[in-house]
């Protein structure tokens, strides 16, 4: 901001001004204390001469010597003008360019690949968790069998019709005449009734 003073009225210039002005007074004082002295010493000379002329009867006193004038010059030294201060001139600071920053890269998210969730199935019980293999002349490998085909206990085998008992034997391969021929069936008809006794004096024991 410009306050309304120029470079001569700025207070450090003034101070080297006034400095300046010191040094030439003081240089002027010493200049004149040296004149003065080397003139009394050139008139105590003088005097001194103009006695001993005297006093070898070369010179007539004729009264008092009139007192001589000592007149000093003073040197008065140039004194330069002061030069002009110049202003420098302001250096324009450079001003970095904006710099563009980057944005993130943000890596595509792949979206979630759906499994597809396995097909419920309905649990087939093994051969040693059934009771089929209860009956007479049925195995831990006939029982699997039957369970594969939806008959996993004794009492769904007791609910077979003539019809539908016929289509599970012929799912069992080589072991379909046994189960005409065990009759289990009427195995378990008389097990899942409960009749116990009956089972063992038709079947035997268990």
């Amino acid at each position: 901001m410009d306050s309304g003073t120029t470079p001569l009225q700025s207070p450090g210039f003034l101070a080297t001004l006034t400095s300046v002005h010191f040094v030439l007074i003081a240089v002027l004082a010493v200049l004149t204390i040296i004149g003065i002295a080397y003139g009394m010493k050139l008139s105590r000379r003088r005097r001194q001469g103009v006695r001993e002329l005297e006093d070898a009867g070369h010179l007539e006193r004729s009264g008092e010597a009139p007192a001589e004038t000592v007149t000093v010059e003073r040197e008065t030294a140039p004194v330069a003008a002061p030069a002009p201060v110049v202003a420098p001139e302001p250096v324009a600071s450079p001003v970095a360019a904006p710099v563009a920053i980057p944005e993130p890269i943000v890596p595509p998210v792949a979206a979630p690949v759906a499994t597809p969730a396995p097909a419920p199935t309905a649990p087939a019980a093994a051969a040693s968790e059934t009771d089929l293999t209860r009956l007479k002349g049925l195995g831990p490998k006939v029982a699997a069998m039957l369970v594969e085909q939806g008959v996993p206990d004794i009492a769904t085998l007791a609910t077979l019709d003539a019809a539908r008992a016929d289509a599970v034997a012929a799912g069992l391969g080589m072991f379909a005449p046994r189960m005409a021929k065990d009759r289990w069936v009427e195995q378990a008809r008389l097990l899942a009734a409960g009749d116990i006794a009956g089972f063992e004096a038709t079947f035997g024991k268990l």
